[in-house]
């Protein structure tokens, strides 16, 4: 069967990307698409953060058997979709992983410039369709400006709790735009929004 391909790529492969790529395998269940997610330091299977860990399991995910793999061992240039979350991602990913450049964005610049998908536009299926999409992304990608500025999401190591919150939460809803916006309306209560205020589950889980 064929697959559509998503990566992401952040800088530890601890926090934003395994959170994404586990958020939007469970939003595209029974559909042919595959993720994964690198890091663009050399980690050496080191496990996701605790905060991302506990977070994912509020959202009825699991990260607890992640382990982070470094962008430079990739082989990427086959990609469907490469999705860093600030722009030294995406480079990195490009230069060192060969990921195809007319493929490769941060998330919040690819959401901005994706049109929604629409299933009853053609015969094409989920595959086909999201390429489209992404191949129309690449397309408008190459008319902005070289001095737009891009969206970044921050990294929320070495800070408080409410940070961390804040960056999934913001992860989350980035997932779940993504997948709408590529393959159509998602599962109702596929991903459970994340509180701001969301509270620690476990005293015990702290670096």
């Amino acid at each position: 069967m064929d697959t559509f391909s998503i990566t992401f790529v952040c800088t530890g492969n601890r926090f934003r990307s395994p959170l994404a790529e586990a958020f939007v395998r469970r939003l595209t269940r029974g559909l042919p698409v595959a993720t994964d997610s690198y890091g663009t330091l050399s980690l050496e299977q080191a496990p996701a953060l605790p905060e991302a860990i506990e977070i994912a399991q509020w959202c009825g995910v699991s990260l607890s058997d992640h382990g982070t793999r470094f962008i430079d061992n990739a082989h990427l240039r086959d990609v469907d979709l490469l999705l860093g979350f600030e722009p030294a991602h995406v480079r990195q990913a490009v230069v060192d992983a060969h990921a195809p450049r007319s493929r490769s964005f941060t998330l919040g610049d690819f959401l901005s410039i994706l049109p929604d998908a629409d299933a009853t536009a053609s015969d094409e299926g989920p595959v086909e369709r999201a390429r489209s999409l992404v191949s129309l992304a690449g397309e408008c990608a190459l008319q902005q400006s070289p001095a737009a500025k891009s969206s970044v999401i921050r990294d929320p190591f070495g800070g408080p709790w409410k940070i961390y919150v804040q960056t999934a939460s913001e992860v989350r809803d980035l997932s779940v735009t993504l997948v709408e916006k590529l393959f159509g309306p998602t599962e109702s209560g596929a991903l459970p929004a994340i509180p701001q205020k969301l509270g620690r589950l476990r005293k015990t889980l702290r670096r």
